[in-house]
């Protein structure tokens, strides 16, 4: 019997599983009595056993490759979740980083941008606390004058004159509106001139163009295509609420703005300038947001704590650069990470944005010299204007300050007679005094009809104190 049990199972050696369960299925136990009585011509039950022991090998076989089947996909399934983990855990590390790095590079840029405003603000403190103390001297010096016997009127005019000098720096809040809108524009407009990071960038006016900000900048750096809507406000305090000239707050209208044109420019950023408030209501004095990988930036400046438009310049210009480089490097960072590596491309950008941090502060400082160097100047102008002030007032105090006419008061004849008289008599001036005025019309013939002992004894007193 098992020698041919194994007949069959060679014989059936070539036939897959699924052959052998069809022919398993399809044969019953009476096609199988008939053919072992045709072939074999078996007339006991001796065939039964041969096709039992069949059936429980074909059974176990495919009980076996169920088996086999069932643990395959069980160990597919358990490669499957552990892909899915370590493809979480390697995103969220990424993504961790990227948020590491980008918090990293815009607190330290923020922290610049406050070391740079706090020290221009001591500068323009300074100066003006310089310029209220020399003030306080030119009136200490006009006080000091007051109380010679100068005029009242020419005085208050000197005074007058002097105080227009001093105040030479007009003062843009005393504008109309559509002045001071003018001026922000042309500040924004001049950031071309000193455009450092690409020879090849271009603002475009879009002031005249309905709902399409004030400027378009272009070509803000080599090899970046992005572009940048700016908006300009010169006003005191944003509006927050609702317009009555368009029935929008200006927040509202700057968003509407800068969404149309992140619609229509994939790769675009905004910038709103708020130049004579001390914050944006709700975002501060300089906020950032990521829309969607368009970057909005909120920057406030207030120019009347400036009052200087060379400065106030070169602020705005600065702000601009350090806006543009964070743009740079947040574009540069977002390019995909090698599942496999990206521990080494971190610290490749990593290393990359420090040396492009190393070059954003070499012009910061190229800056902050220029500015000092501005400040330098302003001071030396204040020491000059000193000078001359003091060469007024020196010239001044050398003038008659009576502003009376100059006349020669004659005495009442010639006191050269007087003295001969007195000193051939051996008299002294109290002569004069006891001596009434008819003996002294006796004695002096050329003195007039009508004279006082006062007046002669005066013009003879002086007389003498002119030898």
């Amino acid at each position: 019997m098992d020698v041919l049990l194994n007949k069959f199972e060679l014989c059936l050696s070539n036939y897959s599983n699924n052959d052998i369960n069809e022919l398993n299925n399809r044969l019953s136990n009476d096609v199988l009595v008939n053919m072992f009585n045709s072939f074999l011509q078996i007339n006991n039950n001796d065939y039964t056993y041969i096709v039992d022991n069949l059936n429980n090998k074909f059974n176990n076989i495919i009980k076996n490759k169920d088996i086999e089947l069932q643990d395959i996909k069980n160990e597919l399934d358990l490669l499957s979740k552990s892909f899915n983990i370590y493809k979480d855990n390697t995103e969220t590390n990424i993504k961790s980083k990227s948020n590491e790095l980008c918090n990293f590079k815009t607190e330290h840029l923020n922290e610049r941008i406050i070391d740079i405003e706090t020290y221009y603000k001591n500068q323009i403190i300074n100066l003006q606390n310089n310029h209220n103390e020399q003030l306080k001297l030119y009136e200490q010096q006009i006080n000091n004058i007051q109380a010679s016997n100068i005029s009242y009127d020419n005085l208050n005019s000197f005074k007058d004159d002097l105080i227009d000098i001093i105040n030479t720096t007009p003062d843009i809040n005393n504008e109309t509106s559509n002045i001071k809108g003018q001026f922000g524009e042309n500040i924004i407009n001049n950031i071309k001139d000193d455009y450092k990071l690409c020879q090849e960038f271009y603002l475009e006016d879009t002031t005249s163009i309905e709902s399409n900000g004030d400027f378009i900048a272009y070509n803000i750096y080599p090899n970046i295509t992005d572009k940048i809507l700016i908006e300009a406000k010169f006003v005191k305090n944003i509006c927050t609420t609702k317009n009555i000239k368009h029935g929008k707050s200006d927040l509202v209208r700057f968003e509407e703005h800068y969404t149309r044109f992140f619609k229509e420019n994939p790769n675009s950023h905004s910038i709103i300038f708020s130049m004579n408030s001390d914050k944006i209501p709700g975002k501060g004095f300089y906020h950032i947001e990521n829309i969607d990988n368009h970057y909005v930036f909120y920057v406030s400046v207030n120019y009347s704590k400036v009052n200087n438009p060379d400065i106030f310049q070169n602020i705005i210009n600065f702000i601009f650069h350090t806006i543009v480089m964070y743009i740079v490097e947040n574009i540069k960072n977002t390019n995909k990470f090698d599942i496999n590596d990206n521990t080494n491309m971190l610290l490749k950008l990593l290393e990359k944005s420090y040396h492009k941090e190393i070059n954003t502060i070499n012009i910061l400082e190229n800056k902050v010299s220029k500015l000092q160097k501005d400040i330098l100047d302003f001071n030396q102008l204040i020491a000059d204007h000193k000078s001359n002030i003091g060469e007024i007032i020196t010239t001044f105090n050398k003038i008659n300050h009576s502003f009376e006419t100059n006349t020669i008061i004659k005495p009442v004849m010639n006191m050269s007679i007087v003295h001969k008289y007195m000193i051939t008599n051996n008299h002294n001036i109290s002569y004069l005094s006891d001596t009434s005025c008819k003996d002294l019309k006796d004695i002096f013939t050329d003195l007039p009809n009508k004279f006082t002992k006062k007046k002669l004894i005066e013009d003879y007193s002086n007389y003498i104190n002119s030898l």
